[in-house]
C-alpha cells in the first residue's frame, strides 16, 4: 500500500511543477518529489525513469493533460500547455460526480482498518479537490463486525494476494494445537460477518479456506508463489451456500416451503438455482442444485417448521437428527 501512497505524493508534486511559471526538468521534479516523500517517511526516488513513467501516466490517465517538452540548452523541461490546468481540477458532470461519490462511499468501508489509513487520506483528497461534500452521515449501512478477531490481518493478506507473496501462517483450529502452513493466498471472502482466506497449502492442489479469526501469526514465506491457474472462484461459490465445500458433487435438493413463508423465499432465494417444482393450497415445492455443506444445513434449519427437506435422503436424515438432538436438549432443560 505504501507504493500507492508514494505514487500519489509524486503525482501531486509533479502536477504542481507542471503548472508552475518556473520550468522543471526531470531531475528538478525528482528532487521536489524526494523532499515531499522524505517529509512523510518514504524512501526517495533513485531513478529518473520513475518520474518519466509518472509523466506518461498523467498523459494516459488524463487525456485533457497536454504536457509540453521544451529544450533549452542541454536540458529538457516539462510544463502543461495550459498553465491553469491541473489534474486535480477536472470538471465533472452531475452523473460523474454521483458515481465518484458512490465509489468513495465504497472505499470508506476500509476506513479504520490497520494499514489502510492511506484510504482515509485519499478520500479526504478527493473530497477537497473535487468539492465532494465531506459529510460522514451514513447513507448505506453494511453488516460489519468491527470487533471481529482477525480483522487486523486483512491488509497484510490483501497485500500478499496482490503482490503474489507466499506466506507462512500459524493457524489454531478450535480445540487443537497451532498448525503452521506454507500457504499460497488467492482470495479474501466475507460470509456471515466473518472473513475467510482461500488458497492452497504448499504440496496440495485442493483449495483450503482459513477463517481470519483463527490465524495467530503471518510472515512472508521463502518458497516461490504458486498462482491460481485452475479455480474460477465465481463458479466455485455459485455451486454452494457459504464457504465450506464437501467435494464437488452437486445434489438436487427438493424443499417444501409453507405458503406463508414462500413470498420471502421467492424474493430472497436460498440459492441462484432455485425454481418452483409444484404448488398446492398449503405449500410450494422448490428445487436447488447445490453442493451440500454445513452452511446449507444451517440455512435450512433457520426457517424452522415452515421449511422441510423432501430429498435427498442423506440431507433429510441429517436435519432430522439435528432436530431430534435439539428436541431432546429442550426436553431435558429444567428451571427451578
Amino acid at each position: 500500500m505504501a507504493q500507492v501512497k508514494n505514487a500519489l505524493i509524486r503525482q501531486r508534486v509533479i502536477d504542481r511543477c507542471l503548472r508552475s511559471p518556473k520550468l522543471y526538468s526531470v531531475k528538478d521534479m525528482m528532487e521536489k518529489c524526494n523532499l515531499a516523500l522524505e517529509k512523510v517517511g518514504y524512501k526517495p526516488v533513485t531513478s529518473k525513469v520513475t518520474i518519466l513513467k509518472d509523466l506518461e501516466g498523467i498523459e494516459n490517465d488524463f487525456p485533457e493533460a497536454v504536457i509540453v517538452k521544451r529544450k533549452i540548452g542541454r536540458y529538457i523541461y516539462y510544463e502543461y500547455e495550459d498553465k491553469s490546468f491541473s489534474i486535480y481540477n477536472i470538471p465533472l458532470n452531475d452523473d460523474e460526480m454521483a458515481q465518484l461519490a458512490q465509489t468513495i462511499s465504497i472505499l470508506s468501508k476500509f476506513e479504520g482498518m490497520p494499514n489502510f489509513d492511506w484510504i482515509d487520506e485519499l478520500i479526504d483528497h478527493f473530497k477537497s479537490t473535487l468539492n465532494i461534500p465531506s459529510t460522514r452521515e451514513t447513507i448505506v449501512a453494511f453488516d460489519e463486525n468491527y470487533d471481529l478477531k482477525g480483522r487486523s490481518w486483512f491488509a497484510k493478506l490483501f497485500s500478499a494476494i496482490a503482490s503474489q507473496q507466499a506466506l507462512e501462517i500459524k493457524y489454531k483450529p478450535f480445540g487443537k494445537e497451532v498448525i503452521t502452513y506454507l500457504f499460497h493466498p488467492y482470495l479474501l471472502k466475507q460470509y456471515n460477518n466473518r472473513w475467510f482466506l482461500f488458497g492452497c497449502v504448499e504440496g496440495y492442489s485442493s483449495i483450503t479456506n482459513l477463517p481470519l479469526d483463527r490465524i495467530e501469526e503471518i510472515s512472508p514465506a521463502t518458497i516461490a508463489y504458486r498462482p491460481n491457474t485452475e479455480i474460477d472462484f465465481q463458479e466455485y461459490f455459485d455451486e454452494m451456500v457459504g464457504v465450506s465445500r464437501r467435494g464437488d458433487e452437486i445434489s438436487k435438493v427438493l424443499i417444501k416451503v409453507a405458503n406463508s413463508l414462500y413470498p420471502y423465499i421467492e424474493t430472497k432465494p436460498l440459492h441462484g438455482t432455485q425454481r418452483v417444482v409444484s404448488r398446492d393450497d398449503g405449500c410450494t415445492v422448490i428445487r436447488i442444485d447445490v453442493i451440500i455443506n454445513c452452511e446449507l444445513k444451517q440455512l435450512l434449519l433457520s426457517y424452522g417448521s415452515d421449511l422441510t427437506v423432501v430429498s435427498p435422503d442423506p440431507l433429510k436424515e441429517e436435519i432430522q437428527a439435528d432436530l431430534m438432538k435439539n428436541l431432546e436438549k429442550y426436553q431435558s432443560v429444567h428451571i427451578d
